[in-house]
């Protein structure tokens, strides 16, 4: 482990510390999937339960919360907020992305921990950030990749799925990790052996060393630079011995 998950451990112990010395909910900023891996391996460790939460069912980045509801008898609502960035006109807006977005915000001066997912729906960025953030987020993020926006408040999840999946069957040889996640990345399993050994292939938040671990429906699997799904399970085995697997693809 690295000096810098070192200093991650002794944060994550001081929080979970504090409350439960004080009784009081502690949270961290927004964790990406590296982050969460190194908390997941502590839980045993630490002297008080925590939960995880990135604004919407679905997120990949969280917020951990240290303390529960029931162990303390009350409950409270999460530092998370979520805002609206809208080309001011669609017309002459060009096409957005994820990086313009991201981009954008590092530009205002904005660590990556301070902002959660970003989910572009039709050209409009809904962005999860933590809650003394967004109202310096809401009155300077007019701009990304010349396109001049609006940024406003959003007091509800938008109407529909906020995380658009596709359905998908796989021809593998087997529901071994390294053989679905190479058929979803399209790469080859040596690739994707590359890709786990450096620590870059996550299972339900966990980073894995194990690319012959056969995959449990549900089980959400995380693949850097290429992106994740849902696998949901074997539908049928092909007259030459193969399986034909169901995943849904996070779009």
């Amino acid at each position: 482990m690295n000096a810098s998950d070192e200093l991650l451990k002794k944060r994550f112990v001081e929080l979970a510390e504090r409350a439960d010395r004080t009784g009081f909910f502690t949270y961290t900023p927004f964790l990406g999937l590296a982050e969460q891996d190194v908390l997941m391996r502590m839980r045993a460790s630490l002297p008080i339960p925590f939960e995880l939460f990135g604004g919407a069912e679905g997120c990949e980045r969280v917020v951990c919360r240290f303390g529960t509801e029931e162990l303390f008898g009350c409950g409270e609502g999460w530092p998370i907020a979520l805002l609206k960035a809208a080309p001011v006109s669609m017309r002459f807006a060009g096409a957005l992305s994820h990086r313009d977005i991201l981009g954008a915000l590092m530009a205002l001066g904005i660590e990556r921990s301070g902002t959660g997912d970003i989910v572009l729906i039709e050209n409009t960025a809904h962005i999860f950030c933590l809650e003394r953030l967004a109202p310096y987020i809401e009155e300077n993020f007019t701009k990304a990749a010349n396109t001049v926006l609006k940024t406003v408040r959003e007091t509800e999840l938008p109407e529909g799925e906020l995380f658009r999946l596709k359905s998908e069957t796989l021809n593998v040889a087997s529901a071994r990790l390294d053989a679905v996640a190479a058929a979803f990345c399209r790469l080859s399993r040596g690739d994707i052996r590359a890709l786990i050994e450096k620590g870059l292939v996550f299972v339900d938040g966990r980073m894995t060393e194990n690319g012959a671990k056969e995959l449990a429906p549900d089980a959400v699997v995380s693949v850097r630079g290429c992106g994740r799904f849902i696998y949901r399970g074997e539908d049928h085995v092909t007259r030459k011995g193969r399986s034909a697997v169901t995943i849904d693809r996070y779009i």
